[in-house]
């Protein structure tokens, strides 16, 4: 049984799927189903990611500064902000900025400014925090640090919204994580019945194959290949009907979820990935019925 190469067993996998037409069928439905639940999960977790990334480079802390600090306790006290674990920038923003910035927020309402015999408002350091410390009570550890360093007058920073940020970022990581593996043992689920209904179909030819000295992966490699195709050829429907829907949605329809250059389709790499990773559960299905069918 030597001699036979790729093309061959493409041929066997070709008529195999054919004879078994209805169930690989079925098996061919049932996985493009799921390949566009997780096409559509990728697609929001990729997007809701870069939307979350964007809301994090913008999460601050605002440090005030005690009146009549000389320049080189700033200059100390910058220093050791900078160095604070979880701060990525901090600028100084002097009391005229900031009043300048006020007036600007509440346009308008300028006469409110005009009674003020002096600025009442303090000189700052504005820090930009990493993402990273969103949650789990991080940026309030930070604040309480930073609060008892020489020449801090107060420390303010938005601790509802960097909470909420932390849990939706826990959130879109372990959902996807957990989605994916709990498609992926489906889809290896799917593959394995499908090819062992192919299998019990040509039970006698199989049989007959190895009573001529035919060897396992002769026997085997047909399915396997079975196994991938189908799962490739799900795969690649699903990321079809998902790119139509894309495009077929208004632009403003997923609004919410986008980043700042807009809702994005899936990267090229993603779909690369997706489609060969759902060969290789295919792979994997087949590898299960066909070893236990030999065995």
């Amino acid at each position: 049984m030597r001699g036979y190469g790729p093309i061959f067993y493409l041929l066997e996998a070709y008529r195999g799927l054919r004879s078994n037409s209805l169930v690989n069928a079925l098996a061919l439905g049932t996985i493009c189903m799921a390949m566009l639940i997780v096409g559509f999960s990728l697609l929001v977790f990729l997007n809701l990611t870069t939307a979350v990334r964007a809301m994090g480079d913008r999460l601050e802390m605002s440090v005030f500064l005690k009146d009549g600090l000389s320049p080189s306790d700033r200059d100390l006290l910058l220093t050791r902000l900078k160095s604070e674990s979880g701060v990525r920038k901090a600028a100084l923003v002097t009391k005229d900025q900031a009043l300048t910035q006020l007036i600007r927020d509440m346009k308008g309402q300028e006469k409110l400014f005009q009674s003020l015999g002096e600025n009442p408002l303090p000189d700052s350091y504005e820090l930009t925090i990493d993402p990273a410390y969103a949650g789990d009570g991080k940026m309030e550890g930070i604040a309480k640090r930073i609060a008892g360093f020489f020449g801090v007058e107060d420390v303010s920073y938005g601790k509802q919204g960097a909470e909420m940020l932390g849990k939706l970022l826990r959130l879109v990581t372990y959902g996807g994580m957990f989605l994916a593996v709990l498609l992926g043992v489906s889809v290896v689920f799917i593959i394995s019945n499908s090819v062992r209904l192919a299998l019990y179909s040509r039970g006698q030819e199989i049989e007959l194959m190895q009573w001529i000295g035919a060897t396992r992966w002769f026997v085997t490699a047909p399915f396997l290949v079975e196994g991938i195709l189908i799962t490739t050829l799900g795969a690649s429907l699903a990321v079809g009907i998902l790119a139509g829907l894309f495009h077929a949605l208004p632009g403003d329809a997923m609004l919410f979820l986008s980043g700042p250059g807009g809702f994005q389709f899936l990267p090229t790499g993603v779909i690369v990935l997706m489609i060969g990773g759902c060969g290789l559960l295919g792979l994997a299905g087949g590898l299960v019925s066909v070893n236990k069918f030999l065995d």
